[in-house]
């Protein structure tokens, strides 16, 4: 008899999947009680169980989850129930993801390329300012695989003066129109934390608002509802443009951003939007010190339980620079690094300045996981 192990990636998509690859989920806030039946319950179905700083936290295979709160009853089968939802929203990807007119599958991390046209920005700020550097840049982009073009019409930075609605629109408006005119059939994503500015860019044809703030504007939701845009939701400690370390406290940072971001997606729904429109980021470095970042983009599988697609935005971000001591510029490996790891994770979006790169990045790690290997290398 010869005896061998199987790695996990021969069981992601067979029969064997959902006994092949243990998940852990902390269970917050049940009370002592309620606890403690729970953990009996589960440990008689095989999970592990750990009491643990006011959470109960099990490990196991989505088949001992299922068939706990199977045989439970009452609150101890709805807290079971819902750790066994949590598990199978980490493991299986949304298959697409609507967002106004477009309808995008999710079997690949899809690459949404940066448009800057505000002349703040912290890496190509002024680079492409006005409508024609702007469509020349977006034609690049897109001859470079991007799937979605993100265009921002102001900073947030905190040493750039804020810009004002009326001339956020102006820069961002015009831009977009063209873009739809010589683009028609591109997916335009409009970065805005202004349901005005969100309404204008809607209406010109952008499908996608990239928010963030997290819909602090009270009417965000709303206009993404009557536009059947898609909602991207990045959470935000603090104030945008205003750096305030003391404020930047976490116990446990995915633990917190998780609860946040589940509390703003389900007013979202309530506001109308739906829920195959809905993405959310957890917004590295709005509101985090570099650790907290790299913790985030550590445990990012964590914020797959929410059940929607996740959207990670690093590139060349300040956080790798402080551990390098690198400016934007020299930071393409390091944003590289995240950009793989979150994919690995299980990021369905990759924002990013250098297309063609990470377009191909993407591919290669498509290659290595596909059940098509034969095929796509001739």
């Amino acid at each position: 008899m010869f005896v061998r192990t199987l790695s996990p990636a021969r069981m992601r998509g067979g029969p064997l999947a959902s006994a092949a690859t243990a998940r852990a989920v902390a269970l917050d806030a049940l009370g002592e009680e309620l606890a403690a039946r729970v953990a009996a319950r589960a440990c008689a179905s095989g999970l592990a169980v750990l009491a643990a700083a006011g959470s109960l936290q099990l490990a196991g295979t989505l088949a001992q989850y299922d068939a706990a709160a199977a045989a439970a009853e009452g609150d101890v089968g709805t807290a079971l129930a819902g750790a066994a939802q949590a598990v199978r929203n980490a493991m299986d990807t949304p298959a697409r993801l609507q967002v106004g007119r477009f309808s995008l599958g999710l079997e690949r991390a899809l690459v949404m390329g940066i448009l800057n046209v505000a002349k703040e920005s912290f890496y190509d700020g002024g680079r492409y300012r006005g409508v024609d550097g702007a469509l020349e840049r977006a034609g690049q982009m897109l001859a470079e695989g991007a799937d979605i073009v993100d265009v921002g019409g102001q900073s947030y930075n905190a040493v750039t003066p804020p810009v004002s609605q009326e001339e956020e629109r102006g820069r961002v408006v015009p831009v977009v129109e063209a873009l739809v005119r010589a683009f028609p059939g591109v997916v335009i994503s409009v970065d805005t934390v202004r349901s005005a500015v969100a309404r204008a860019a809607l209406e010109a044809g952008a499908a996608i608002i990239n928010d963030c703030s997290g819909n602090a504007d009270p009417g965000m939701a709303a206009v993404c509802a009557a536009y059947g845009a898609g909602d991207v939701i990045v959470h935000l400690k603090g104030r945008l443009k205003v750096r305030e370390p003391e404020q930047y406290v976490y116990g446990d940072v995915t633990a917190e951003i998780v609860r946040v971001l589940e509390e703003r997606c389900g007013a979202a729904l309530a506001a109308g939007v739906r829920a195959q429109s809905l993405i959310v980021d957890p917004g590295l470095e709005f509101g985090k010190e570099p650790y907290d970042d790299l913790t985030i983009v550590e445990r990012l599988e964590e914020f797959m339980a929410l059940g929607y697609p996740v959207l990670v935005a690093a590139s060349r971000k300040s956080f790798m620079g402080r551990l390098f001591a690198l400016p934007a510029a020299e930071l393409l490996a390091p944003s590289a690094a995240v950009a793989a790891y979150s994919v690995l994770a299980g990021a369905r979006i990759i924002r990013a300045h250098d297309i063609q790169f990470t377009v191909r990045l993407v591919k290669m790690l498509e290659a290595i996981s596909s059940d098509r290997k034969r095929e796509l290398v001739p």
